[in-house]
């Protein structure tokens, strides 16, 4: 079973590294409520997840009496998703006295915005009696519903014609180390060999979207689905093993990553296809780099394999100019990366100077996670004894030079709150 959490500001400070150390795979953080609320742990969430590796999500919790557009441009304002990332989560679980026809009028106003601003499909949260109670709607069955139902039944109570579910919070008084006190913890509806639901219907539609062969839209997840799925998981950079987990999912249902990444490959003899070591390309690397610690080991480790001469070439097409004397770290290359035509020239170019023995390698180290190591030093801790030492001055100059603009610029805001 794939298993997540959701946390918000009642479980205080989260030791990501313990929760990923546990067998959690994907975590969702409470982002904003309403039209002005931001969740107080909702940053310090939204980069811990992100930096052990787990899949993340955030959310919002709706609120009937607040202009629905009001709230979907405070949550998009705050939510900066990434490839890798799930859609959006709309939680409706109150209807604070407003009649259902105006709650249902304005989910589907938030849910059409903020589908329009992401590209992605949100997740829509609920708990059955109280979705029963609103009236049962039938017409956001599209949206991926994730249901809380805390029961022993081997499945969960699935209203308003969803037919099945995407993901299930089955507790809410879980209990998952790095987490103080109890958590909700969810189960993710894993698509795999045999399948058949409205989640295998909503796969095998994105897989198509994407330029894949599913062969038919039935809802069973069978040989030519599983065989799409493998290749679109080693275009993304993932474990090409077939199956949809929470992280698979994540990217097959973002909209913004489109068109077919790879050529068909031939199948072994059994008619399985072939876990891939060496189909990866440099464009698809920059587009799908999350900041993960195994990505850039990967990155630099190619870097140190590539001679100095392509490096400066590399770095003169990259910055369009007519010479280069500096070369470039292709971390920096991953972060800065905006699908330019002129960077994907360059890296196109680069991708010729890869022997197939460095391309075999570098896919190995790409698509491995690491376990997570903890920071060899606490930024906080380091502010708490800071004496004004030379060394101490050019330790945070030396990191400030490596910070983007941007996260320089995030953090300055952060600290001035």
């Amino acid at each position: 079973m794939v298993r997540g959490i959701d946390v918000s500001d009642h479980q205080g400070t989260v030791n990501w590294t313990a929760v990923a150390k546990s067998g959690i795979e994907f975590a969702i953080t409470k982002a904003t409520e309403g039209g002005t609320f931001v969740a107080d742990s909702f940053h310090r969430n939204w980069s811990g997840i992100r930096s052990v590796g787990l899949v993340r999500g955030a959310y919002h919790f709706y609120r009937p009496r607040t202009d629905a557009l009001a709230q979907a441009n405070l949550f998009l304002n705050m939510v900066k998703l990434q490839p890798g990332d799930l859609p959006p989560v709309l939680d409706i679980e109150r209807d604070d006295g407003v009649e259902p026809e105006r709650v249902r009028a304005g989910i589907r106003s938030w849910l059409v915005r903020v589908e329009s601003a992401t590209g992605r499909r949100p997740i829509l949260y609920t708990y059955p009696g109280f979705w029963e109670g609103l009236g049962n709607w039938q017409e956001f069955r599209e949206y991926p519903l994730w249901i809380a139902h805390y029961t022993t039944a081997a499945r969960p109570w699935v209203p308003g014609g969803w037919g099945t579910w995407t993901m299930w919070q089955f507790t809410d008084r879980g209990t998952v180390n790095g987490v103080t006190g109890p958590v909700d913890v969810n189960s993710f509806n894993v698509v795999k060999a045999g399948s058949q639901s409205m989640v295998v219907v909503q796969v095998q539609r994105a897989l198509r979207g994407k330029g894949y062969d599913i062969g038919s839209l039935d809802g069973v997840f069978g040989a030519k689905s599983q065989q799409a799925t493998r290749e679109f998981q080693a275009a993304v950079g993932l474990k090409a093993d077939g199956e949809v987990t929470a992280r698979t999912w994540a990217y097959l249902v973002d909209g913004t990553i489109t068109g077919k990444a790879t050529e068909s490959r031939p199948t072994d003899s059994d008619g399985t296809m072939p876990t891939p070591t060496d189909a990866i390309k440099l464009i698809d690397v920059m587009k799908f780099y999350q900041d993960l610690p195994h990505q850039a080991n990967a990155l630099n480790w190619l870097q140190g394999s590539l001679e100095s001469g392509v490096l400066l070439e590399f770095a003169r097409r990259w910055r369009n100019e007519a010479s280069s004397t500096t070369p470039i770290q292709l971390v920096d290359v991953a972060k800065f990366y905006r699908n330019l035509a002129s960077q994907n020239q360059a890296l196109e170019w680069l991708d010729t100077k890869l022997t197939a023995e460095m391309v075999t390698e570098f896919a190995q180290r790409w698509r491995s996670p690491q376990e997570f190591q903890p920071p060899p030093i606490v930024l906080a801790n380091a502010a708490q004894y800071y004496q004004g030492m030379s060394h101490q001055k050019q330790a945070w100059q030396w990191l400030q030079e490596r910070l983007s603009h941007e996260d320089l610029a995030e953090f300055a805001r952060i600290w001035r709150q």
